[in-house]
């Protein structure tokens, strides 16, 4: 049977009354240091470490539509598990908004956004990019957006769709995660 109580350390030698008297006599002659003669130390300087969230491995997505209107679906997914999402009947439990972000901005909210999403196990998510209506009719965020999910982020991807008119329409993309990563 093992013993399940830590470990106590070692216990330090009892030092004799003839080392005792030795060291009193070694630094009897000692004065504390004034407050002004004290080197002061820095404390150690904290690194914060940023890892860069990676997806597991790119999945070659099936990419229908066009990017007003797209679906993009992992091998083995059905056109009918997007169908709640299309529907807008599908309940997001994370949403971010890449209004009036850089793409630069974005593209890091994004990527911090998945990745928290997945780690924290959630299944469907919103991404709200916007139409591009002050971008010439080009919606930069969104291009952007499609071309990481089906890029850089497709591991995290399990299919994602065009969100429905109430939840955004164009303007945003419904995003269901892979589970279990």
């Amino acid at each position: 049977m093992r013993d399940s109580r830590p470990k106590r350390p070692p216990a330090r030698p009892a030092v004799s009354p003839e080392e005792r008297d030795l060291f009193m006599a070694a630094v009897a002659d000692a004065q504390p240091l004034g407050q002004h003669e004290r080197d002061r130390v820095a404390p150690p300087k904290v690194v914060n470490v940023v890892r860069r969230a990676e997806p597991p491995v790119r999945v070659k997505l099936a990419i229908t539509g066009d990017p007003t209107m797209f679906e993009m679906r992992a091998p083995g997914v059905s056109h009918n598990e997007l169908a709640a999402a299309r529907r807008g009947t599908a309940h997001f439990e994370e949403t971010v908004d890449l209004h009036g972000d850089t793409v630069v901005a974005a593209t890091q909210k994004l990527e911090a956004f998945m990745f928290a999403a997945v780690k924290n196990g959630r299944r469907c998510v919103l991404i709200i990019h916007g139409r591009g209506l002050h971008s010439e009719g080009n919606s930069v965020l969104r291009n952007m957006v499609i071309d990481q999910l089906a890029g850089p982020m497709s591991g995290w991807v399990h299919a994602a769709t065009t969100a429905a008119v109430r939840d955004g329409g164009d303007g945003a993309t419904v995003v269901l995660l892979r589970s279990g990563r």
